[in-house]
């Protein structure tokens, strides 16, 4: 159940993984705070905004009057698949929507670098030579770091723009989440997912009856993360849970009292506030990820602003 759902912009660029120990200093992070997750969706590579020009080449969007060119989501998307196909993992089952999802993050890439000129972030030459020297040692050697690249359809300088957008997009994300603190009012929370309305009300009507919670987890719960464990969701803050309905009633309950049947898109819940804290220190992993959420909805507000155009088909 305590699982979450955020658009994480990991910074690894052409399958290439950007030292975290380097990001970390060079982005002011906690050292102590997780590396982002490994995944077959890496970010997409650098548009390289500053040098688009008018181009009679076929776009695949627009993007507040700079296009994306299809050669260049036809070259991120084969990089992509070259990657999920190394990994042994399943391919997408619709190679169209794998594609929309593709420029989408290209788009996203297009806005985050748009925003960084306006504020005048920038991202030196300098920085770019330090995160290729820690890729070189991290690869063995400049000549497996070259086969690498190779490996992963990518030339020297798509690496180096690929590299300069994940240290400005670590530098936007610095600046975006900079009033993410490291306390929050937190709740410590237990519930019981069922099925169905009438069966919560079975439950909840146990439990006032004087069952053990605990025991009614054991014997209801459809949760099995939990339902060993009394249902126990731990302590969270707000935009940790996955399911907001959940987190909702967890929050609007003083300590030890009982919600009538929460519904979610998993079922039907009986939830507890164990205890709450108004000001209670989170963990690193919590604040990343909490970071990661604010980050991702900056991100959405400047899709909502920007003007963005999409050609499925291409448009010469």
């Amino acid at each position: 159940m305590k699982r979450f759902s955020i658009r994480l912009l990991t910074l690894i660029i052409s399958g290439v993984i950007i030292s975290a120990v380097s990001l970390s200093a060079c982005a002011g992070a906690p050292t102590s705070a997780p590396a982002p997750a490994v995944t077959n969706n890496p970010p997409a590579v650098a548009t390289n905004v500053a040098s688009l020009q008018p181009t009679t080449e076929p776009v695949a969007a627009m993007v507040n009057g700079k296009p994306i060119l299809m050669s260049v989501l036809n070259r991120e998307v084969a990089r992509r698949l070259d990657g999920i196909r190394a990994l042994g993992d399943p391919m997408p089952s619709d190679q169209k929507a794998y594609q929309d999802t593709v420029l989408d993050a290209l788009i996203d890439q297009m806005l985050i670098e748009e925003a960084a000129a306006v504020q005048s972030v920038k991202v030196t030459d300098a920085d770019v030579d330090a995160e290729i020297q820690t890729n070189i040692s991290l690869a063995g050697g400049k000549d497996k770091w070259l086969a690498q690249l190779q490996s992963n359809r990518m030339t020297e300088d798509e690496t180096r723009a690929g590299l300069h957008s994940a240290l400005l997009t670590s530098k936007m994300r610095n600046i975006v989440t900079a009033g993410v603190a490291m306390t929050a009012e937190q709740v410590h929370a237990r519930h019981i997912l069922v099925s169905s309305e009438a069966t919560a009300n079975e439950v909840l009507t146990k439990f006032k009856g004087g069952a053990d919670f605990a025991a009614l987890a054991a014997q209801y719960s459809q949760d099995t993360s939990t339902r060993d464990t009394g249902g126990d969701l731990g302590w969270f803050a707000k935009g940790e849970l996955l399911e907001s309905t959940v987190e909702d009633a967890a929050f609007s309950l003083q300590a030890n009292e009982i919600s009538a049947p929460v519904k979610s898109k998993l079922g039907y819940h009986i939830i507890q506030t164990l205890e709450r804290v108004k000001d209670r220190p989170i963990s690193a992993e919590t604040h990343y990820k909490l970071s990661a959420k604010v980050f991702d909805a900056w991100v959405q507000s400047l899709e909502k602003s920007a003007k963005i155009e999409k050609y499925p088909n291409g448009k010469s």
